[in-house]
């Protein structure tokens, strides 16, 4: 599944670079935090019955694993298989693709972008505040949706920066953007997250040094 970004940072994106034309860094956006596929698999373009049969051929496939599937059941599995056919696709090498193009964005979006120039930069996102002194915020893990990790499954490793500003920073809002600049270094480790509701495993793939962080 590709990773969905969220929607009030979409729609703010056009002020945010209004606000950003006046720094001097290097604006970086999380679309290229995420490396490029390793191999293009070439998914063939179904219509909505093609697919529809395509499904119903995976579902019966995955169901035939837990139970024993009655007459009817392989009926209409059968007849979804001969629908793709007669369409010229073949089900069981359809499913095959699917699952090639699964594996290469799994590992697109667990892995991180070695290419980057990373130095002297500045990317707009949103706070999860790990560490406090006093009434700033010190470290944190800066995610390109509101309220991940707290209220929504975290996002991938390459799409979750842990950030250290010494001077630390006056936390306003988590739903709303800030600015960060620094430098942005690959770092991939797993970090134990404790929240009202339990403890989650967060995993990041970059880490920041931060000097400067702002509210656009």
């Amino acid at each position: 599944m590709l990773f969905r970004f969220s929607s009030l940072f979409t729609t703010l994106l056009p002020g945010l670079l209004l606000s950003f034309s006046a720094m001097s860094s290097t604006m970086v956006m999380w679309e290229e935090l995420i490396p490029p596929p390793t191999k293009e698999v070439a998914l063939p373009a179904l219509n909505q019955d093609q697919v529809s049969n395509l499904f119903a051929v995976l579902n019966y496939q995955k169901t035939s694993l837990k139970r024993e599937m009655n007459s009817e059941e392989t009926q209409q599995y059968e007849a979804s298989k001969l629908a793709l056919s007669e369409s010229g696709y073949d089900a069981d090498e359809l499913l095959a693709l699917r699952e090639e193009a699964l594996a290469v964005e799994h590992i697109r979006l667990t892995t991180v972008n070695t290419d980057l120039e990373l130095n002297d930069v500045t990317i707009p996102g949103f706070v999860v505040p790990l560490e406090m002194d006093g009434m700033l915020t010190t470290k944190f893990l800066l995610v390109p949706i509101a309220g991940a990790c707290i209220h929504t499954p975290p996002p991938p490793a390459n799409q979750t920066i842990i950030v250290d500003i010494d001077e630390g920073f006056p936390l306003q809002d988590l739903y709303k953007v800030v600015m960060v600049s620094g430098d942005i270094a690959t770092f991939e480790q797993d970090l134990p997250i404790s929240f009202i509701d339990g403890t989650e495993v967060i995993s990041t793939g970059y880490s920041m040094a931060a000097h400067k962080v702002n509210y656009p």
